[in-house]
């Protein structure tokens, strides 16, 4: 679901015209994958997300964000005793690699029927 979102956000917000860069894409849906990882991962520590988010390429997890994020972790610990390894952001190439497997699946399953009217005879093609 994440995959197919946000290639239609990234479809509708780029225009028609000049398309889409595939690597732009691949990083988006990595980018998407890992906010939705981190913000279950909260979850599942009890620990509250941000309401008021920044907008920008930021998003919850600034700095202040971690800060706030590692003080209400310290007080759950009983999930995760000794890394603070799922708040550290993701490399680019982690991004690529998760969103280029994720659109690779989409592609594979996804199907597109076409009709079109032949302009001569008039009938459905």
């Amino acid at each position: 679901m994440i995959t197919i979102l946000e290639v239609m956000r990234l479809n509708g917000t780029g225009g028609i015209r000049t398309g889409m860069k595939t690597a732009r894409a691949l990083l988006s849906v990595g980018k998407a994958v890992e906010q939705e990882y981190k913000v279950q991962m909260c979850r599942n520590n009890h620990i509250q997300i941000p309401h008021n988010p920044r907008t920008g390429e930021q998003g919850f997890f600034t700095r202040l964000g971690y800060r706030n994020l590692h003080a209400r972790r310290v007080a759950a610990r009983k999930y995760m005793e000794d890394a603070e390894e799922w708040t550290a952001d993701w490399t680019q190439v982690l991004r690529v690699k998760v969103g280029s497997i994720l659109v690779e699946c989409l592609m594979d399953v996804s199907k597109v029927l076409r009709t079109g009217v032949d302009k001569r005879t008039g009938k459905a093609v």
